[in-house]
């Protein structure tokens, strides 16, 4: 379970299985014909990008039906705040995706896709 304090109050975040279906749900993609949920994916190439308000829909989500509820509000303010570390909390979490069984085979794929393109972009 992933944890974050958050102005004295702990939030708990799980980024299990139900995790996984609900965040595949958010993005689809078609390939050769059959529609694919990749909302795990789009979400792990987010964090890796550093995109601020995907980590807060991420989070809003993993705690979802977790008490405390934390609210978008609260995340935000959380993301604005000038004492958070953002660099941190965006590699916390992606060591936490890496890491979790319903995560860490997505997370692998999507870091090797991002490595193959560096390369070859690097290459041109």
């Amino acid at each position: 379970m992933f944890e974050l304090t958050i102005h004295g109050n702990v939030y708990r975040f799980n980024f299990g299985i139900g995790f996984v279906r609900e965040i595949n749900k958010k993005r689809t993609r078609t390939v050769e014909g059959q529609t694919q949920e990749c909302g795990l994916q789009f979400a792990v190439a987010s964090l890796i990008d550093e995109d601020p308000i995907e980590l807060v829909n991420i989070l809003d989500m993993a705690n979802k039906g977790e008490n405390p509820r934390v609210t978008r509000a609260l995340l935000d303010s959380y993301i604005d705040d000038e004492n958070t570390d953002i660099d941190a909390l965006f590699k916390d979490v992606l060591d936490f995706f890496a890491s979790h069984n319903a995560t860490k085979k997505t997370t692998a794929a999507v870091y090797q896709m991002v490595e193959e393109q560096r390369a070859k972009t690097a290459n041109q």
